[in-house]
């Protein structure tokens, strides 16, 4: 939930929207890959992972609930693939 939250955020002040949610959809709320280059900056900023670009294009999923269950798969597999190395 705290990444819907803060990916809601950022799409919010991004794109210009208000009101996102986790059933919103990245293409519904005018998203395009211009604005995406910023969405996937700030992401990377406050997660230290960069969700693949078309999470966001897909046409079936694109909610901020899916987009957010593939960051947060990423920062697992981050911290998973750390551990191992140590």
């Amino acid at each position: 939930m705290k990444t819907e939250a803060m990916l809601a955020q950022i799409l919010e002040d991004v794109i210009g929207v208000k009101n996102v949610n986790r059933d919103t959809r990245f293409l519904d709320i005018g998203g395009n890959s211009l604005n995406l280059v910023q969405v996937l900056k700030q992401v990377k900023e406050k997660t230290g992972v960069t969700p693949p670009p078309r999470v966001f294009f897909d046409k079936t999923d694109s909610t901020v609930a899916a987009i957010s269950a593939a960051i947060d798969a990423q920062m697992e597999h981050s911290r998973s693939t750390v551990s191992a190395a140590d």
